[in-house]
């Protein structure tokens, strides 16, 4: 059965980055990720303007049951079709992504442990911390880059995102196995997790 690192923070904090330092770190026949930010409702049905509204940062903009199901069929070892989302306009693409299963699937967004029953599903929960500031300034430039947001739209999402994480997504450093520094480098934090992984001992967390 797969087993599965999961890891959450803040906006910006370093998540998927260290995501792929594991990937990297585990190689691609040992290890898949699997975005959480994948997952999000498509909101076609809705005018853009109205889309805007949404706050992305809450759960109930993910379908979870969606990315619990997909999670517990790859531990089973079976491939899933994970959404495509373009966060330019909140949108599903019409072509899935295949994901298939290996040893370790790597799960990674602000809210992967916000869901008691999600957290069950994890062998090992990592949060990665790092300073607001250093947060803001990678969110800001993420973005504007590659979600085609300008920044008065990008300081509208921080403002909301920050409140949401504290009320949703903070908690997940209370459940966490392992405390990584954002700002540290991506194969130091690898390598502090794979130490981690060395002590599994094959049962699920709570």
């Amino acid at each position: 059965m797969a087993r599965v690192i999961a890891i959450a923070g803040g906006s910006g904090s370093g998540k998927s980055t260290l995501a792929s330092a594991l990937l990297t770190a585990l190689g691609p026949q040992s290890a898949q990720v699997l975005p959480l930010d994948a997952y999000y409702h498509d909101l076609a049905h809705l005018p853009p303007a109205d889309r805007e509204r949404v706050n992305f940062d809450h759960p109930d903009a993910l379908d979870l049951s969606l990315f619990r199901q997909h999670l517990l069929a790859l531990k089973a070892g079976q491939a899933v079709s994970c959404p495509a989302y373009d966060f330019a306009t909140h949108c599903r693409l019409g072509e899935p992504m295949m994901v298939l299963p290996r040893a370790w699937i790597v799960v990674e967004g602000i809210l992967v442990a916000s869901d008691p029953v999600l957290r069950t599903l994890y062998e090992v929960l990592v949060f990665v911390e790092a300073d607001p500031a250093l947060r803001w300034q990678r969110r800001l430039a993420r973005d504007q880059a590659d979600r085609g947001r300008d920044a008065a739209s990008v300081a509208r999402f921080w403002k909301r995102a920050e409140s949401t994480f504290e009320d949703f997504g903070a908690a997940a450093r209370l459940h966490a196995d392992c405390v990584v520094r954002g700002e540290s480098p991506a194969s130091e934090s690898a390598n502090s997790v794979l130490r981690h992984l060395q002590k599994y001992s094959g049962g699920t967390r709570r």
